[in-house]
């Protein structure tokens, strides 16, 4: 007769093998091509970009330590422009800095642009 840990240990090891292929098919569907990678990287950038702009801007209203405008600003230029700019304006924080209100706008500009040359020259070359 199986011991209980035995058939513990078989349940924890089918339990792995289910979450590993699961793991591998979603990082297999990220990186089936190009698209769909730089799909899911600014995705999660907007995603950091908002979570980050909230954070801060409770830092802001509990004079805790401050995220750095730099770390913002490099989140967005990474891929997070729009949502830093949703962000900005839904939680009314950094909207009358200058370097927020010209930079964010201008990466996203550039972000379009990227991602339009990609598809472009995909079908180019």
């Amino acid at each position: 007769m199986l011991s209980e840990n035995t058939v513990i240990d078989s349940v924890m090891n089918k339990i792995f093998e289910v979450i590993l292929n699961i793991v591998q098919f979603i990082l297999n569907v990220i990186f089936s091509n190009n698209f769909v990678t730089l799909f899911f990287w600014f995705l999660l950038m907007n995603i950091i970009a908002i979570f980050i702009m909230k954070k801060d801007k409770q830092f802001a209203k509990n004079d805790k330590r401050r995220i750095r405008e730099s770390t913002l600003i490099m989140v967005a230029l990474a891929g997070g422009a729009v949502g830093m700019y949703y962000a900005m304006y839904k939680y009314k924080h950094k909207t009358l800095h200058k370097k927020f209100t010209i930079l964010v706008p201008v990466f996203i500009v550039l972000h379009f642009a990227l991602v339009s040359y990609m598809i472009v020259s995909s079908f180019v070359g």
